[in-house]
């Protein structure tokens, strides 16, 4: 909802690291020509034709993936290809495809800020699109978790089989695909053309889709351009339905790519970004508005292209330095409100920096329709709420025991607006009514107060407090509201994947929370969750990153004395699946471990693609023994932005409970 600052932040800080991607490549210096005055050469043979691509498609989610690679196994689980590249434009090549029939398709890459995986079949050569609805296709086709499906042998995704699943995902989105594509479309092999914001493409951009596990594997999809909220799971009756706006087969999206790109053009220095007539000024509506960090958000097309092009000139980010001469990615789409005159539709913000660095700048953003072309709106809500999930496991060796723990997550960033003492957040549940999931009230203590902190029962533990009436605020940057672990969280868990996405905060002037506080004209506001946690029993089948054996061994032995530094080698794997991984912090004090805290003595960005990284440490503390708390912290962004810790804990001493 607002700019985002790129510090270095982890879950321990109750943030997120946003992400950074590998770096770009440049095109060959041409190959010399013949010296001046000098006679031609004799023409040679003519060159062999470059034999045709066995497998080819593109890989989109509306928007083509950024820094994408792809590979596919066979039905025996050999690679038949790996470190495909994708193209910026979503297309990819698979020269030769060898082995044996059904392949599995996994297409690895940035979809607006989130790094993530999807996959895709195929039953030989020709061409076999990557996309959320293939993602889709291939779990209900095979009754399993597609990333589940990437390693041993698998012949469930037969012809049979695949056509059926398509034939359940037609007939469920065809109020969706009715005016884009034909009612027979095939999702895998169809025509589509990544970013052109038609046909398949238009269908990629009405839809969010996302899989998940419950009592077995299902596919949820939830509407950018309507109404309702569609569960799917294999050879059941769907849950609910998806109505299609009838504004949004008349709307065109395809203005949408142009603004970006003009957007960039804006920002290749800060003299064109600045200039009233080819900078950002006269692409923004003329009442944007943009949250800024601290205080209240700016306003006018003049305020926030000045807003944008400081924070681009590095005056008010820590990116470390200027970013001009970056590249807006195609922007992928959210939630479209028709409500107006016009519509509006939130987009990611998310640059590639010149050295190929991916990173948002923004969240909650927004473009409208204004006077026959899309212009940038800045915060696409007047209070800049911001809902996401968080998951973390914690690995902790002790005695030469190693206890594992996890933890769930749902926090919402609710400003302290003058007059707002208190808020309600809640979410529709499976019965068609509303559940109140908590309270969030002002801090009574001193200094500023930035935002809301979650009501709690007592002023000691993580228990919501679910009376306005009693209870506590126990600190004034509490935002994170723990879910309880079995059914009593699963509870909160599968209302989101069962009934929809998105959560409604109603905002009040009393403590009481009984009078309505309003703000632009209302007093409640429908915020979409930036991803799901997951069951309580599927917590550990989750991709998470795993220390290498000899980077455990290194932690345990790591000593440093006051005031010296090093650098601390850090290699990671993935039992199953993979996500994203951006950074990687080391501490020395889990109570102080947040950002610029002494317990904290080394962090490193690290791009989602690699599985190593060196980090720099300094110990500005006592000397650090073998026998010291040790900390290593691997965080980043699984599917859907959902925030992904795993920490491993190193303690020499103590019980269980204190080595944490």
């Amino acid at each position: 909802m607002k700019l985002i600052q790129h510090t270095t932040l982890s879950l321990l800080s109750a943030m997120v690291l946003a992400a950074c991607g590998g770096g770009g490549s440049s095109d060959p210096a041409p190959a010399p020509g013949p010296a001046a005055g000098a006679p031609p050469s004799a023409p040679g043979p003519a060159p062999a034709p470059t034999p045709a691509a066995q497998l080819t498609g593109t890989v989109a989610v509306g928007a083509p993936i950024t820094g994408g690679t792809l590979r596919v196994i066979d039905a025996n689980g050999t690679v038949a290809a790996s470190g495909i590249i994708v193209a910026a434009d979503g297309s990819y090549e698979v020269p030769t495809l060898t082995g044996t029939a059904p392949y599995r398709i996994e297409a690895c890459g940035y979809a607006g800020p989130n790094y993530q995986c999807i996959y895709s079949v195929t039953q030989g050569t020709g061409r076999a699109n990557v996309t959320p609805l293939t993602t889709a296709t291939v779990l209900l086709a095979s009754g399993q978790a597609p990333e589940a499906l990437m390693a041993g042998a698998n012949a469930t995704l037969t012809p049979s089989a695949v056509n059926t699943a398509q034939t359940q995902l037609r007939t469920s989105l065809a109020s969706v695909l009715t005016g884009n594509v034909s009612g027979s479309f095939d999702f895998v092999g169809g025509d589509l053309a990544a970013g052109s914001r038609t046909g398949y493409d238009k269908v990629l951009d009405a839809i969010g889709v996302s899989t998940g596990v419950d009592t077995q594997p299902f596919v949820q999809i939830t509407p950018r351009q309507g109404t309702g909220n569609l569960y799917l799971e294999v050879g059941a009756t769907p849950v609910g339905t998806l109505t299609q706006n009838s504004q949004a087969a008349n709307m065109s999206l395809g203005g949408v790519e142009t603004l970006f790109s003009k957007m960039t053009t804006a920002i290749q220095s800060a003299t064109v970004c600045n200039n009233a007539t080819t900078g950002l000024r006269p692409l923004l509506s003329a009442d944007a508005m943009l949250s800024m960090g601290e205080g209240d958000p700016i306003t006018g097309a003049v305020a926030v292209a000045e807003g944008l092009c400081q924070f681009l000139g590095g005056e008010d980010n820590d990116s470390g330095g200027p970013m001009w001469g970056s590249t807006f990615l195609s922007p992928t789409l959210g939630r479209c409100d028709f409500g107006g005159a016009a519509p509006v539709c939130r987009v990611s913000f998310v640059i590639r920096d010149p050295a190929g660095n991916v990173q948002p700048v923004g969240q909650g953003m927004a473009v409208g329709f204004e006077g026959g072309e899309w212009r940038f709106r800045g915060d696409a809500s007047p209070i800049s709420i911001h809902a996401s999930a968080r998951v973390q496991r914690d690995q902790a060796l002790l005695a030469g025991q190693v206890t594992t723990s996890y933890s769930r997550a749902l926090a919402f960033d609710i400003p302290a607006l003058t007059g707002l003492q208190c808020a309600k957040v809640s979410q529709p549940d499976t019965n068609g009514g509303v559940t109140t999931v908590a309270y969030y009230k002002r801090y009574d203590g001193e200094g500023a107060i930035r935002r809301l902190s979650v009501w709690r029962d007592n002023n000691s533990g993580d228990s919501r407090g679910m009376d306005p009436l009693h209870g506590f605020a126990r600190s004034s940057d509490d935002t994170w509201l723990m879910l309880p672990s079995g059914v009593e969280g699963d509870g909160v868990v599968r209302n989101f994947f069962r009934a929809g996405r998105t959560v409604q905060v109603s905002l009040y002037s009393d403590d009481a929370c009984s009078t309505a506080l309003n703000v632009a004209g209302q007093s409640q506001f429908d915020v979409d969750v930036e991803g799901v946690p997951p069951l309580w029993a599927n917590l550990p089948s989750l991709a998470w990153p795993e220390l290498t054996s000899t980077t455990k061994t290194n932690l345990g032995s790591f000593t440093l004395a006051t005031a010296a530094s090093a650098d601390f080698n850090v290699a990671w794997g993935f039992t199953g699946g993979r996500v994203g991984v951006n950074g990687i912090t080391f501490c020395v004090d889990r109570a102080e471990c947040g950002q610029d805290q002494p317990g904290r003595i080394g962090e490193r960005n690290v791009s989602p693609a690699v599985s190593s990284g060196v980090v720099p440490v300094t110990n500005n503390n006592p000397p650090i023994t073998a026998g010291h708390y040790k900390m290593i912290a691997l965080y980043g962004s699984g599917p859907e932005g959902v925030g992904l810790q795993s920490n491993y804990i190193i303690c020499a001493t103590g019980t269980v409970g204190e080595c944490h």
